[in-house]
């Protein structure tokens, strides 16, 4: 498996940076001169994938951020995704490093909280509701001053299903993990894995060879996919993810194609599966998802269907049939779409998202490793009993 994560690794680092999903905002005080609107216009004319929809004729030196030109310039019809980041910002979702307390929240209800952040380590759940902090009215506005103060402690008071808390949590810069682990057994005495997996980072791609380590030597006989808040990311993670579920009967086979716009047709490229050490021998892999579910996601799902049963449950993914490739300059890397992605049976163009087969909540009442939640819950129903249910 090393020698093959070090060839893929390889593959993009020469075509500098693949990607296709997440994105951030450059800093304010990111330099935008005339330079890089230069070089940013002539990425839209020649590289990008819809260049034949950029207008010619445009003064672009008015432009006073990356992303407003950006915005300005981008088809809108099919690109909802094109932005720039430093590459700062970039390091740190390569790394899986962040800053700040890990905690996501929906009405002030927590809805998701990164793996091994402060939020996550102080032992915070979803569903948890966020009344105050600091013995102050939560709000949008005092969760966020708190967490620029990094290293000063915070107190949480916490709603739990009725129950008041009060939890200290400290912002700081953090590495935090993707994936979590966990093997049912049904009254079958069937083998159930299931991994939670939130983002397609370089750094991913141990926690993935760890947990199908773990499937593997625990012979698993079918296989649940977390894929909910996963937004996508690198190109090479995904193909990594897919060797992994399929690659032990589908060696060689292709995986997916990439088809760039006819002015760099030479860049056109496929990936084929690879069989490891720990790929699972499966007829069969379920996927949890939903609107968050994008990008590298989207392309494990599509990519799997030739070759295997694929069962997608809870809603509609975004639809983000497309990835691009990041171009640097002077401290900025611009990611424009650059091509489409086809599965072996030249399937894609999924922009509308893709439908799931049965459907079910996102119950942010309970944890997602809880087999009564709503969609892991339906996902084990189904396995016993063939339908959804």
């Amino acid at each position: 498996m090393q020698i093959k994560l070090i060839l893929k690794t390889l593959i993009s680092l020469a075509t500098f940076i693949v990607l296709i999903g997440c994105s951030t905002t450059p800093q304010n005080d990111t330099t935008f001169d005339e330079s890089q609107k230069s070089f940013l216009y002539n990425l839209f004319k020649t590289q990008y994938l819809w260049y034949d929809k950029v207008t010619d004729d445009i003064n672009y030196t008015s432009y006073q951020t990356p992303q407003e030109m950006i915005d300005d310039l981008k088809y809108s019809t099919y690109d909802k995704w094109s932005y720039a980041q430093t590459t700062e910002q970039y390091a740190n979702f390569s790394t899986q490093t962040a800053t700040g307390f890990g905690c996501y929240y929906l009405n002030n209800k927590i809805r998701a909280i990164r793996i091994a952040s402060p939020c996550y380590n102080a032992g915070l759940k979803r569903g948890d509701i966020i009344t105050k902090i600091n013995y102050e009215d939560m709000s949008d506005e005092r969760y966020k001053e708190a967490q620029k103060k990094l290293g000063t402690k915070s107190i949480f008071t916490i709603d739990r299903k009725g129950q008041k808390l009060n939890i200290g949590i400290t912002p700081i810069k953090y590495s935090y993990k993707s994936t979590i682990r966990q093997i049912f057994t049904n009254l079958n005495g069937e083998k159930i894995g299931h991994m939670i997996f939130n983002r397609f980072s370089s750094a991913s791609t141990d926690e993935i060879d760890e947990a199908f380590s773990y499937f593997k030597d625990n012979n698993i006989d079918e296989l649940i996919i977390d894929l909910r808040y996963n937004g996508g990311g690198s190109l090479t993670t995904a193909s990594i993810l897919l060797d992994k579920i399929a690659g032990y009967n589908n060696e060689n086979s292709m995986q997916a194609q990439l088809k760039w716009n006819n002015k760099n047709s030479k860049n056109n490229s496929i990936y084929h599966f690879s069989k490891d050490d720990n790929s699972l021998d499966l007829s069969r892999v379920f996927f949890l998802t939903g609107y968050d579910t994008a990008s590298a996601s989207e392309m494990v799902i599509n990519c799997l269907k030739p070759y295997m049963d694929v069962k997608t449950i809870g809603s509609k993914t975004r639809g983000k049939p497309v990835g691009m490739r990041g171009r640097s300059k002077e401290g900025l890397i611009y990611w424009l779409i650059n091509f489409s992605i086809y599965n072996a049976n030249n399937v894609g163009d999924y922009y509308d998202g893709i439908d799931v087969d049965c459907d079910a909540d996102d119950n942010i009442d309970f944890e997602r490793i809880d087999k009564n939640e709503d969609m892991l819950k339906t996902a084990l129903y189904y396995i016993d009993n063939a339908t959804c249910n």
